[in-house]
């Protein structure tokens, strides 16, 4: 395997850095806008530089994939986008950017996982060891003394309620994989957030939702802060991501996207002023080195 440093790796680990970014962004976003709002806005904020990007490219909406593949994409950002985003927004709320970085790491043991559930890809024995890892992780990462003002009850549902949206997530992408390896990547990526969008919108339309809603499309200064949030997640970090993918091994494309953990921390005490500690770090380590664990 060509270990070599070019355009992919560069743009895996740009992914990695503007998807800390929009983290920390939806981090303070998340104290003014709901869960459920912010996952509309950002989607329906992502639909429109997604369609402007098909447009460009000359991508038509239509007759890019078999019905069994569109089938898949759209089942895929119902759950990873319409439901999967709202959960991880609630989570985000919960624990703060540094603490969920940790609970972050589950996702590649949990990709592995799902694609054996669902894809009867081979288990590898490092999935183990991953687990091992990660799981003692999230409990050094989340677990706070006296001295850190934060209710076991929020601390344990962020930890489930991360879990739970990771998990969603991870089986999103593994649904649809067999369709990304046969369908133009920008209109993939279109079709399952339009797909997670046509989800949101009900919810959010719901009487109790109504104030926030309003609130949130009311145009103003929070704006600034919701699009640049929804432009650096939504459309950024995924417009490196196909680059990534396409300019190098899909394995060292997830390796390098997995530094994303470690530019949360340190982003979240630079600009969030979370606490940085002894166990918080090293709860991030083990956390990479499982994710990296289940990987290979």
């Amino acid at each position: 395997m060509n270990l070599s440093f070019g355009l992919g790796e560069l743009s895996s680990i740009l992914c990695a850095l503007f998807w800390a970014v929009a983290v920390i962004l939806f981090r303070k976003s998340g104290a003014t806008t709901p869960p459920l709002i912010l996952n509309l806005w950002k989607n329906l904020f992502g639909l429109l530089l997604f369609g402007a990007t098909l447009l460009l490219l000359g991508i038509s909406w239509t007759g890019q994939a078999s019905e069994a593949d569109l089938s898949r994409l759209i089942v895929s950002g119902a759950i990873g986008i319409g439901i999967s985003d709202t959960i991880f927004f609630a989570s985000l709320n919960r624990l703060g950017a540094s603490r969920f970085a940790v609970v972050d790491c589950l996702y590649a043991p949990l990709v592995a996982l799902c694609s054996f559930l669902f894809l009867a890809e081979p288990v590898k024995a490092t999935l183990l060891f991953a687990l091992m890892l990660v799981v003692p992780a999230v409990w050094l990462g989340a677990w706070e003394p006296r001295r850190e003002p934060i209710e076991r009850g929020q601390l344990l549902s962020g930890i489930a309620l991360g879990a739970l949206a990771l998990l969603l997530a991870a089986i999103g992408i593994v649904l649809a994989k067999p369709a990304l390896d046969r369908v133009d990547p920008w209109w993939a990526a279109a079709v399952r957030l339009l797909a997670g969008t046509a989800l949101v919108i009900p919810q959010a339309l719901w009487p109790s939702q109504r104030t926030a809603l309003r609130r949130a499309f009311t145009p103003g200064r929070h704006w600034l802060l919701l699009g640049a949030a929804a432009f650096m997640g939504t459309y950024v970090a995924m417009f490196f991501w196909i680059l990534g993918v396409k300019h190098t091994y899909a394995t060292i494309a997830s390796l390098l996207n997995q530094l994303s953990v470690i530019f949360m921390v340190l982003l979240a005490a630079a600009f969030l002023r979370e606490r940085l500690h002894w166990r918080r770090t090293l709860a991030v380590g083990l956390g990479v080195a499982g994710a990296v664990l289940a990987m290979l």
